[in-house]
């Protein structure tokens, strides 16, 4: 049986629960991860354990990719978003710049992908003429 990231994550949430020397925690964890060969997904382990903690302490963290780099007032507008987005959340927010994104923002957190781009955009345009 494979054990998904999340599976991993659950565990790793509910160890560090359970109190303990945190080094001890840390090991055992690494132990069970590398003996069920998930060492490659360990990245992935890593932000889906971190996600169910935030979502827990009801707080999400995003990462906030541009096509250019935002200014203050689009930080602003840009948190106006995700709080109307994730309601009762607390937002951490991380910002990345992608030019490949043509402009707009996409939002993404472990879970869920916000896609407000340019580039999104025109592939749905692109789509959409293809049935003429």
């Amino acid at each position: 049986m494979k054990i998904s990231s999340t599976q991993y994550a659950k565990l790793i949430v509910a160890l560090s629960k359970e109190g303990g020397e945190p080094a001890r925690v840390v090991v055992s964890i690494l132990a069970f991860v590398r003996k069920h060969r998930g060492i490659r997904k360990l990245s992935e382990i890593v932000r889906a354990a971190e996600s169910l903690s935030d979502d827990e302490a009801g707080r999400v963290s995003l990462l906030a990719e541009t096509a250019t780099e935002t200014d203050e007032e689009a930080r602003k507008d840009i948190m106006s978003t995700a709080v109307r987005l994730f309601p009762g959340k607390e937002i951490s927010l991380r910002y990345s710049v992608r030019k490949d994104l043509l402009g707009g923002v996409r939002l993404s957190s472990v879970d869920e992908v916000v896609d407000g781009t340019i580039r999104r955009r025109i592939r749905e345009l692109r789509g959409s003429m293809t049935g003429f």
